[in-house]
């Protein structure tokens, strides 16, 4: 409920013009300026002296009214379009440090340019360790057909909601799948 004031704030600030989202050319009711996942949040707002000083300003609003503490010791600002005196300057005002890319948001990274496959090898090597083959060595085939359908094969498609996975990470990703599917079968 608490999460939803703060979407209703940054909406009607939106609507009075007070700040503008980005790519309000895409997404109707003045663009994206906000993106939450449990207490995950990820502002969004065009980079002018007013946008950032409302959106600090609307930012302490809500924490004042909500008596929620928004740590800005731990918030970043990630700036793109401006100079490096201009960046530090937006991080100054809303009292964050400045973030660089790539970053990670919800356990995925984002960049603002395209991502290497060693840069995601990590978040797909994390998969490995929901299906490490001593885990499988117990259950059924069809036990382990279904963890690897709901476990692996969801944050696969999570992953790949972003991405285009790169031909080596996909033989990665079959190589867990097949060690735990196989787990123990040497054993019987």
């Amino acid at each position: 409920m608490v999460v939803n004031a703060l979407a209703t704030i940054l909406d009607k600030a939106k609507a009075a013009g007070h700040i503008h989202g980005i790519v309000p050319h895409l997404v109707g009711g003045g663009g994206v300026s906000l993106l939450q996942y449990a207490d995950d949040t990820i502002n969004m707002v065009e980079g002018s002296a007013v946008d950032i000083t409302n959106l600090k300003f609307l930012l302490l609003c809500f924490q004042q009214m909500s008596s929620l503490k928004i740590n800005f010791d731990k918030s970043a600002v990630m700036v793109l379009g401006y100079g490096p005196d201009e960046c530090q300057s937006i991080a100054d005002c809303l009292n964050c440090q400045l973030g660089s890319f790539p970053t990670s948001y919800l356990g995925i990274p984002i960049s603002d340019s395209r991502l290497t496959v060693a840069e995601l090898l990590p978040t797909v090597t994390k998969l490995q360790h929901r299906v490490e083959p001593w885990q499988g060595r117990w259950l059924s085939k069809a036990a382990r057909t279904v963890l690897i359908n709901s476990s692996l094969s969801s944050l696969l498609l999570f992953i790949m909601s972003f991405y285009n996975l790169h031909e080596t990470l996909h033989h990665e990703i079959a190589k867990f799948q097949a060690r735990f599917f196989w787990a123990g079968e040497g054993d019987k």
